[in-house]
């Protein structure tokens, strides 16, 4: 009997490849938006700037506008998720019709060029896992996976999750060949890595209800790491029930110097741990300017996807972080190294797209840390 539970737990720790958790749960699917999912406006002005660059004259927001009312009208009977507007979701599955048009009127390699800042802008994984899935004006007909947003900006419930996560089994016990840096700790579940249920304190209501699961006694056995891009909302809700139970680790997301302020909206929520998800790293972060004080963890990881449009990774910029987290004693865990990893001047050729083998890596770059507090929890 005990072998049969042992290899039904193992099958429920296949749930996810991500390293630093053992599954992930989502209480919303769909996101407002951020730097991985910008809005239709940012991407409206990322092609008006490279167009203007060229010397070409155009009114991109016009030009979209028409193809989407033109496909949108031809869909005989709109389902959810099909909108007549100028959204995000309707920009990217037109980027092949917009890139055409360019081609027709000014030339191939302008064309080629506009389709390829498009597809730089959006980089958020979970966005592209929901425009693979949910609804598209150009393929109306396409069955929408119920287990999705409509559409990624179309922030959705799915009440019910979280209960099912508590019920999951603690994994103290149980050791994971393929994440052994796991061993010994509760189980860890991800939560809200496709999507942000903090995108709107409207939220709130909906996720004190959810949270009931977290402080249940079958939800204290494991930890729970919750990310949010928008730590001022996870404030205003840490506030709104007196803290988050000492089971939640809260979490928020960096990918340069110019999201560090998110650092000290995280250090105002009241919570028992928090940490960083510095991922993707686009561009260096002073170790000076990163304040690790009332911060527990540090995850850092380069940016995945096709080689043509990862950006680049400097494994140096992780070394010194790890280095800054060791001087204050906070637990570092490197993640990833990108597509596009970079050392001394020269890219490394890995053979996991991710560059997230560590047995691909050199051994000084394997540290996959997590804080005393995770060990030393008991629920």
């Amino acid at each position: 009997m005990v072998q049969l539970r042992h290899l039904l737990i193992k099958k429920q720790m296949k749930l996810t490849s991500i390293q630093w958790a053992n599954d992930t749960v989502n209480p919303h699917m769909g996101c407002a938006g951020c730097e991985l999912f910008p809005s239709a406006a940012k991407f409206l002005t990322a092609i008006g700037n490279l167009l203007g660059e060229l010397g070409i004259r155009i009114n991109v927001r016009g030009l979209y506008s028409r193809l989407i009312n033109e496909y949108y009208n031809r869909i005989a009977c709109p389902q959810l998720g099909h909108r007549n507007a100028l959204t995000t979701t309707n920009i990217w599955h037109l980027r092949n019709k917009f890139a055409a048009v360019i081609s027709r009127l000014h030339g191939r390699p302008a064309g080629r060029r506009v389709l390829e800042v498009i597809e730089k802008t959006l980089v958020c994984y979970a966005a592209k896992l929901h425009l693979n899935r949910g609804a598209n004006i150009l393929e109306p007909l396409r069955k929408r996976n119920v287990g999705y947003a409509p559409t990624f900006e179309q922030l959705t419930r799915f009440p019910g999750r979280m209960q099912k996560a508590a019920q999951w089994e603690d994994l103290r016990e149980c050791n994971d060949a393929d994440k052994p840096w796991l061993k010994g700790l509760p189980r860890l579940i991800f939560v809200s890595d496709m999507g942000d249920s903090f995108s709107s304190k409207g939220q709130f209501d909906y996720i004190e209800k959810e949270m009931a699961a977290v402080s249940s006694e079958n939800g204290q056995r494991h930890l729970w790491l919750w990310l949010s891009k928008r730590p001022h909302h996870m404030r205003s809700f840490s506030e709104r029930i007196g803290g988050f139970p000492p089971n939640v680790c809260v979490m928020t997301t960096l990918t340069g110097p110019d999201t560090l302020q998110r650092v000290d909206e995280l250090r105002k929520v009241n919570a028992s741990s928090r940490g960083l998800s510095i991922e993707p790293l686009w561009e260096r972060i002073p170790p000076e300017s990163l304040d690790l004080t009332g911060i527990n963890w540090v995850i850092v990881g380069g940016e995945s996807g096709s080689r043509k449009a990862a950006r680049p990774f400097e494994v140096a910029w992780a070394e010194e972080l790890r280095e800054h987290c060791r001087k204050h004693g906070v637990a570092f865990f490197l993640k990833q190294l990108g597509r596009n990893p970079v050392e001394k001047g020269k890219m490394l050729q890995l053979k996991n797209n991710h560059g997230g083998d560590w047995s691909e890596w050199p051994k000084r770059l394997r540290v996959r840390e997590f804080p005393a507090y995770f060990r030393q929890y008991r629920g």
